[in-house]
């Protein structure tokens, strides 16, 4: 007689989210290792129009892990990728049908978009630009790959 457990769903994402602990910590130490930001921004995005409250709260815990990992401003990811989810991406989708280019989109507005929106709130605090260097590109070709499978 087989039983089934019924938290497996919630064991599973949370060893999701140990192992996104131990692979951003290796992308800060390997620079060649994409830190999954464009990725984070797809599942954020599609919990966010499905509805998922756990879903949502893991991968905003993965954002936030994410940002203290990095260096950046506590929950800026959330609030960016929130209004884009709400304003920008409704928007785009209607216009465009194409799952190619949506994978296109959600690259571009994860990695250059996240970097001018913290560029204009360092500039309206007065504090140094980010740094942005020839790997974004490398991790934008990537993490392209990955989401047009996902799309």
């Amino acid at each position: 007689m087989q039983r089934s457990f019924s938290y497996q769903n919630v064991i599973s994402r949370l060893f999701l989210v140990a192992f996104f602990i131990v692979y951003i910590s290796l992308s800060s130490i390997y620079l060649l290792v994409p830190p999954l930001l464009a990725i984070l921004f797809f599942l954020y995005y599609d919990a966010l129009t499905k509805h998922d409250l756990f879903g949502l709260v893991i991968i905003s815990l993965m954002l936030l892990v994410f940002e203290a990992e990095k260096g950046f401003w506590f929950g800026s990811t959330i609030v960016f990728f929130t209004v884009l989810s709400h304003y920008l991406l409704p928007k785009i989708e209607q216009m465009i049908q194409c799952k190619i280019c949506m994978a296109a989109i959600f690259v571009v507005l994860a990695y250059p978009g996240y970097w001018m929106f913290m560029w204009f709130v360092n500039q309206l605090l007065l504090l140094s630009v980010p740094a942005i260097d020839w790997h974004t590109g490398l991790y934008m070709i990537i993490e392209f790959l990955v989401v047009a499978v996902l799309v």
